[in-house]
């Protein structure tokens, strides 16, 4: 480490697979209540249907030392109140004592060049509050619906402009 700033990796979660179990404990104990997910168990299998690298769904996952410290996947179809939007950024989250060192930004854009690659055009997200750090990130709020009994913010990213023929 240089200073006190954590050396991070990211990678394929499909490559760690042994993390899958700390990646669902982070899902559930996060955003379990909220979105009226089952069990951990329940997370594990979504997150084993991540496991790929060159086709979506994708997991990823950002490391210290070899050990996870965040997640970000790549879902199809995440909301289901807009089955016309295909691809979307989902499950950013970084572990409380890693925080605050730019790992969430990493895993963002790591995940967006990894949808660029895939040959996605525009790529969403949904957040109930932290808008203000996709925007920094060159998101844009598109509309605010109420999911699941909460306000959002889904958002976009144009990663291809399309040329009209």
């Amino acid at each position: 480490m240089i200073g006190d700033e954590p050396r991070v990796s990211i990678d394929y979660l499909a490559d760690h697979p042994r993390f899958v179990l700390t990646v669902a404990k982070w899902v559930f104990d996060h955003w379990g209540k909220m979105y009226r997910m089952q069990s951990v168990e329940e997370q594990i299998g979504r997150l084993s249907e991540r496991l790929n690298k060159d086709a979506f769904p994708i997991a990823f996952v950002a490391l210290v030392d070899g050990k996870p410290v965040g997640t970000a996947s790549l879902k199809l179809r995440e909301m289901t109140t807009y089955p016309h939007l295909e691809h979307w950024l989902g499950t950013v989250y970084v572990d409380e004592k890693f925080r605050g060192h730019g790992i969430g930004t990493a895993l963002v854009v790591w995940a967006t060049r990894e949808a660029k690659r895939l040959g996605v055009e525009t790529l969403y997200l949904h957040t109930p509050d932290k808008a203000s750090f996709y925007r920094r990130l060159g998101w844009e709020p598109i509309e605010r619906p109420v999911y699941f009994g909460m306000p959002v913010v889904v958002m976009r990213k144009v990663l291809r402009v399309v040329e009209e023929k």
